[in-house]
């Protein structure tokens, strides 16, 4: 057998690995039940002296009450030098490098069971940006590095997740073709523009990057639009309250904190604390801020995003959704249109587009020369996003491969230019 290297794709979602094994790429089911992606959670349960990874952190998450503290979309971190890492109960003080390389490590044990192999070297997928700040998004891979060498990898080798993705795709053209390659995940949407011709008979391609552009826009941001124009208002964002005998506004920070689900344990402070129950006595709309405080000591967040997630889902084919929710004090049955849902995240795909005419024009092209436009990831499911490329491209252009490993895939296929 070759050397084996593996292709990891450490997603803001999901993760996945892949290794390149006599020319054909394998994408290793490391997930329960021979899944090929495992969730990128983290879960530290009370009164434990253990962690969980993956499904088995959301099912121990879930089934011990949601008590404990359960991560997701860490890898959203890695950019912010301002959040170095955090305090958890029993097991002290872990750096943001900790918590990913806990995640990686267990990707890497469950690899090597199935391949056999103490693999050493990966090929890692990281955005085409972290950051558009060039400090911070150097900042992000070094600290990826960290992470990765923390779990049992002594290789690291980087590549643009958008380019991997370039270099799945080119194994399935028959004909040479200007292709844009695009990858919208949880995080980060990335672009590739590629110059690719079919493969030989010995299964070898070739791909030439014309320009690669990102930017910080993904299907969390679409679940973030959607709390808060639909669902912060059972969580007192309306609500005034008295204080030194005047009359104030719900601070909108607060607000805004509860539209990123992660960040909500973040209200588990002092302070915050103190200030709801002070809100328990002088608030206009006491049932709003009881759903509030159980939303936060309860750890409700991420059961709310999933109901959240849910619906965003099921309108990729439905006109209407209902975001349904029953937890503790909290009672939600909220409907949703597809209609309404487009225009709460017309900026965001605005963002995108921008960032696709940016890419063309700095690589010299306009969008009649692209042959074709390949789609991976989850939020490619989006019908908006499809339309909006659609326009801009011709329906007829669009292609899409396995949203969910395409990445992985092409990052496997990298290990040959090493």
């Amino acid at each position: 057998m070759d050397k084996i290297v593996y292709g990891l794709d450490f997603g803001t979602s999901n993760s996945a690995v892949a290794v390149l094994i006599d020319g054909q790429v394998q994408v290793l089911p490391i997930g329960i039940g021979g899944s090929k992606t495992v969730p990128s959670v983290l879960f530290f349960p009370e009164n434990e002296k253990c962690h969980y990874v993956g499904e088995t952190a959301v099912s121990k998450y879930v089934s011990g009450g949601m008590k404990g503290r359960l991560m997701q979309s860490i890898k959203s971190f890695l950019p912010d030098s301002s959040f170095t890492g955090t305090v958890i109960r029993g097991f002290g003080f872990k750096t943001l490098e900790d918590l990913i390389s806990l995640i990686l490590s267990a990707i890497k044990i469950r690899a090597d069971e199935i391949v056999g192999k103490d693999v050493r070297e990966i090929v890692l997928g990281r955005p085409a940006l972290f950051s558009d700040k060039k400090e911070e998004d150097k900042v992000a891979e070094d600290r990826l590095m960290v992470a990765a060498e923390k779990a049992g990898f002594e290789k690291i080798h980087f590549q643009k997740e958008p380019i991997a993705a370039a270099f799945h795709y080119a194994t399935s053209v028959t004909n040479p073709e200007l292709a844009l390659v695009i990858d919208l995940g949880g995080g980060t949407s990335d672009f590739t523009l590629v110059r690719v011709r079919p493969g030989n008979s010995t299964g070898d391609f070739n791909v030439d990057i014309l320009g690669v552009e990102g930017v910080y826009v993904g299907g969390n941001n679409f679940d973030s639009e959607i709390m808060w124009h639909k669902l912060v208002k059972y969580f007192g964002v309306n609500v005034r309250y008295k204080s030194w005998q005047r009359w104030l506004e719900m601070p909108v920070h607060l607000m805004r904190l509860l539209c990123t689900w992660h960040r909500i344990p973040l209200l588990k402070d002092t302070r915050t604390r103190d200030f709801f129950r002070e809100l328990l006595h002088t608030a206009d709309d006491m049932e709003s801020i009881v759903r509030l405080r159980a939303l936060v000591e309860e750890n409700l967040g991420f059961s709310l995003f999933q109901a959240i997630e849910r619906a965003k889902c099921g309108l990729s084919t439905e006109e209407v959704e209902e975001i349904r929710f029953y937890r503790s004090v909290i009672e939600i049955n909220e409907p949703i249109e597809r209609a309404e849902f487009e225009e709460m995240i017309s900026e965001k795909i605005r963002e995108i587009s921008i960032c696709i005419d940016n890419l063309l024009l700095n690589s010299g092209f306009a969008a009649s020369d692209v042959d074709s436009v390949f789609l991976t990831g989850g939020t490619s499911y989006v019908p908006k996003v499809r339309s909006v490329l659609s326009d801009k491209f011709g329906a007829q252009k669009i292609k899409t491969g396995d949203v969910f490993t395409s990445v992985v895939a092409g990052l496997a296929l990298n290990s040959r230019l090493l």
